[in-house]
């Protein structure tokens, strides 16, 4: 094949892992010694500074739209933290939170509503205003980030922050699902087969090449699963077969993606999500291990309960632990989490969420509310879309069963909130004492919210 069309590895390993999957499952994981709040700074004398803005990674799907999902720091800041927002202060959620004790005394609210400019972006624009707002606390401040992208580097520059990150070229490192899969080969972690192909600027013999690459695969596999490396939230993800090839091709070379991983789609057993934390002091802590919902290829949450076994557990931590303590050397700093799938073939990392994920928040809560994210109960976070509402709406609908800080052991914890009152969305977390009163709660909670099943 000419260089000059498309760049083609084959990579990846099918073959049953008998021996390593029987192998030790002691994990080499470091058991998380600190708070999340103090893995990122543990000094009284600086301020976080959360900044959270989902659309900074690489082709999000919602970029330069209404949803930066900035809000959910509000729940995980610590009190003498700051919290910034592009839009307006939802009062009514903040009041819940500060009646509990839980939350930030500081809020900087751009009050720019509809806004397609990124936070850093707007933080940069009213560096004064922003400058003058930190400077009455009077301490040094770290800069927290959702990802570590350039943009949120040179805002914290600008507000003169230590930033907890790095370099955006770490970060895509391992965000970009082709290199990642590239480092579990090279650290001896098996992948699932196929093809990593990039595109050239012959945008004509690139669709040859793939088009010919997947009729190549559908020879032997029935069904492939075609990803975008720098894909994010189900963007950029394809499932092929010979009868909707021409279909998905179009869309594939329409796409901002450069570059794509073709694989056979393998029956899946379950997908777990492995989190992990790598401190300012260098730290590895070991968040925890979920088992990841779906509705089709779409999202919808995560929950937690002990449900794999200690060999698959075991497993899972050795690869992950690996990838992290090579993340930190590299510079790395922040939450990573690691997407698995456990198939009749193996169990094989996909996929590295280099920044936040959804369901971190959940390990937050968990840490503020209990001291520590590994509660040793079950937890479930749920993504679900409801008639449009206000917070106090919702707190209604809830009733007796949000949290109300009164040592109860089953509870709701609504999280996510940002376009509740315009699109009816809303991220809850679930925290039961067995899965006996997880399942209750969950069925109470979607009874009260009039969903007859999971969106």
């Amino acid at each position: 094949m000419d260089s000059a069309v498309a760049s083609k590895m084959l990579i990846g390993n099918h073959t049953y892992q008998e021996d390593e999957l029987n192998s030790r499952v002691n994990s080499n994981a470091i058991a998380k010694s600190s708070s999340i709040l103090d893995l990122i700074s543990s000094n009284s004398d600086q301020v976080r500074v959360f900044a959270f803005d989902i659309r900074s990674q690489p082709h999000f799907q919602g970029k330069n739209t209404l949803e930066p999902w900035a809000s959910r720091a509000l729940a995980v800041a610590g009190s003498d933290d700051v919290v910034m927002i592009p839009g307006n202060l939802d009062a009514e959620y903040y009041d819940w939170l500060k009646n509990l004790g839980l939350g930030p005394q500081k809020v900087f609210a751009f009050n720019r509503e509809n806004e397609p400019a990124l936070l850093s972006e707007l933080i940069m624009q009213k560096a004064d205003e922003v400058r003058a707002f930190l400077a009455s606390i009077g301490k040094p401040l770290v800069f927290v980030p959702y990802y570590s992208a350039d943009v949120d580097k040179e805002a914290a520059s600008t507000i003169d922050a230590v930033f907890f990150g790095c370099d955006q070229s770490i970060t895509l490192k391992y965000f970009d699902k082709s290199t990642f899969k590239s480092l579990c080969q090279s650290l001896g972690i098996p992948t699932v087969p196929g093809t990593i192909l990039s595109k050239s600027s012959d945008s004509q013999d690139f669709e040859t090449e793939l088009r010919e690459e997947i009729l190549g695969w559908l020879k032997d596999y029935e069904t492939l699963l075609i990803r975008g490396a720098q894909g994010s939230v189900g963007s950029s993800l394809y499932q092929v077969n010979s009868s909707n090839i021409e279909t998905h091709i179009p869309k594939m070379l329409a796409s901002t993606e450069s570059c794509f991983l073709i694989e056979p789609f393998l029956k899946v057993i379950t997908s777990p999500n492995d989190q992990w934390m790598i401190g300012s002091n260098g730290e590895i802590a070991h968040l925890g291990i979920t088992c990841q919902l779906f509705n089709g290829l779409k999202h919808i949450g995560n929950v937690k309960g002990k449900p794999y076994s200690s060999r698959i557990e075991g497993l899972i931590r050795d690869y992950s632990f690996k990838i992290a303590q090579q993340m930190r050397d590299d510079g790395y700093l922040g939450i990573l989490g690691i997407d698995y799938i456990v198939t009749d073939q193996g169990i094989f990392p996909i996929e590295n969420n280099a920044r936040l994920n959804g369901s971190s928040f959940a390990f937050f809560i968990l840490d503020k509310l209990f001291g520590s994210s590994d509660y040793d109960g079950c937890w479930k976070v749920l993504r679900l879309k409801i008639e449009p509402c206000s917070f106090s709406n919702l707190r209604e609908k809830i009733g007796s069963l949000i949290y109300q800080g009164n040592g109860t052991h089953n509870f709701v914890f609504p999280y996510e909130f940002d376009t509740l009152q315009t699109q009816g969305d809303v991220t809850l977390l679930i925290v039961a004492e067995d899965l006996h009163h997880l399942e209750y709660v969950e069925k109470e909670l979607l009874s009260k919210l009039e969903i007859a099943a999971l969106n």
